[in-house]
């Protein structure tokens, strides 16, 4: 049975599942999975690497799958946002970093932005570019964190989302769901990554 909601109207995915984009393990063949049950399959382009990016959405097939890549790395390759915005994607998700010198070439594509933020000042940003979906992470989630626990962190963050009523919000927390959290509606990460799917496993 579907589960609809704002986000999964906002997103066009059946179920509020989101695969969050790690680098160089939300694989094409992953990301594609959970987009094929339901979800929003998004590949890792992390730091930017286009031929890895290419090679994977390649290996994702005809899945409706976006992709994701850490903002301040890709200031410094903006050509590999170019060829992702090729594929028409349903969304593109820019982490911690300024989104708004990118939100356009997304717009003309016709893509969603979701923006992961780690602080207020970036919540602030992703407001100011027209972010579809702003994810917030607490510190708790691990790799690229700021110094604030999501339960914490998030109810700052909601502020500036709530001046644009149509906006979702969602919790990141990695390999654990709490309200926002506790409801289950977190990311697919750590236990995900136990999948054969996963690029986190060795051949």
């Amino acid at each position: 049975m579907a589960i609809q909601n704002r986000l999964t109207r906002t997103l066009g995915i059946e179920h509020p599942v989101l695969l969050a984009r790690m680098d160089i393990v939300a694989g094409g063949r992953l990301a594609a999975a959970v987009s094929h049950a339901g979800g929003l399959g998004l590949i890792g382009g992390g730091y930017g690497d286009g031929g890895w990016v290419e090679r994977e959405w390649a290996s994702a097939g005809n899945a409706r799958v976006c992709c994701g890549f850490i903002t301040w790395s890709l200031a410094k390759r903006p050509g590999v946002l170019a060829s992702v915005v090729a594929h028409q994607p349903a969304a593109v998700m820019l982490s911690f970093g300024d989104p708004r010198p990118f939100a356009a070439a997304m717009r003309e594509a016709g893509s969603r932005l979701i923006c992961q933020v780690v602080a207020v000042a970036q919540a602030r940003e992703a407001a100011a570019a027209g972010a579809d979906v702003i994810v917030a992470q607490g510190t708790e989630a691990g790799g690229h964190g700021g110094p604030k626990p999501l339960l914490t962190l998030l109810p700052r963050v909601v502020e500036p989302a709530r001046r644009r009523r149509w906006l979702p919000q969602r919790a990141s927390s990695t390999g654990h769901h709490r309200r926002g959290i506790t409801d289950g509606r977190g990311w697919w990460n750590t236990r995900r990554s136990a999948r054969q799917v996963s690029m986190a496993i060795a051949e």
